[in-house]
């Protein structure tokens, strides 16, 4: 019995560092609409204010496991790779060159932000 709380009293606590992270990464608004669960109980999930794995929370750490969604350092570490071959494939090799290539990957960042 005792175990079996331990297990439970883990298994919460590793569910609200997931979500935790899942918050940092999306908008709750974004959540809501692709999970079917409310924005202010996202909202409210998200920041670590549940008492059990409910289904509503095993929703959202399904949808925080989704590909795109993943942030293990393997996965970082193989996408900004990807980024870097992706920039140095486009860029010229010029000053000129690599202004441009800035300018234009901080606009796409301003456009995520929006």
């Amino acid at each position: 019995m005792q175990e079996d709380v331990k297990g439970q009293a883990g298994e919460l606590a590793r569910a609200k560092r997931s979500l935790a992270t899942l918050g940092r990464r999306a908008s709750t608004v974004d959540i809501a609409a692709r999970t079917g669960i409310h924005q202010s109980q996202v909202s409210r999930l998200l920041r670590g204010q549940f008492r059990r794995v409910s289904p509503n929370v095993r929703k959202l750490l399904q949808y925080g496991r989704q590909p795109g969604q993943t942030r293990s350092p393997e996965g970082i570490d193989q996408a900004k790779q990807a980024v870097i071959r992706a920039a140095l494939k486009t860029w010229d090799a010029t000053p000129a060159g690599a202004r441009a290539l800035v300018r234009l990957l901080r606009s796409v960042d301003g456009l995520r932000r929006v």
